[in-house]
């Protein structure tokens, strides 16, 4: 089945966080409450995410991690190839590395069709979008019919951190 590894929808959940306005510039032990990732793993996925660009990190008392740029310029192919690297998609939906010469495979057409509307679909599709959809799903109360992970819920003695995404 195709789909995102943990650790890519962990960093969709903290760069949605880090757009809300309760959570921008804050310490990954703040962040971390915020969106229910452990700390240590926040920690990695956060250096993959300043590696390719899409956060900036400042330490200190006045420190914190923030977006290097808006949501609204942060695609979610961005996200996942910062996380999971360019080879991210299997070149072959049957699982094989390469044809044998002369081999032709009934679904190799299909396969790089899909491959080249994804990539489309994720390069036209913005952390901004993702949020709005989250925000209406939430203010609709559709969201109460998906799984607690992507219920919002405020945490016991922080006020204004909220689970975000």
């Amino acid at each position: 089945m195709l789909g995102l590894s943990h650790t890519t929808t962990y960093a969709i959940k903290a760069l949605a966080c880090l757009d809300h306005p309760n959570c921008a510039n804050r310490h990954i032990r703040d962040i971390a409450l915020c969106t229910g990732i452990p700390r240590s793993y926040l920690a990695k996925v956060f250096n993959a995410l300043s590696r390719r660009g899409l956060i900036k990190a400042k330490r200190g008392y006045k420190g914190g991690i923030s977006l290097a740029r808006p949501a609204s310029q942060i695609t979610l192919l961005q996200i996942i190839e910062a996380i999971e690297g360019p080879d991210w998609i299997s070149p072959c939906l049957l699982a094989g590395e390469k044809c044998p010469p002369g081999f032709r495979c009934p679904t190799k057409a299909f396969w790089d069709k899909f491959k080249r509307d994804l990539v489309r679909l994720l390069e036209k599709t913005t952390l901004e979008r993702i949020i709005a959809v989250r925000r209406a799903m939430e203010a609709t109360g559709e969201l109460k019919h998906y799984p607690v992970f992507l219920q919002a819920k405020r945490r016991p003695g922080r006020p204004g951190l909220r689970r975000l995404l």
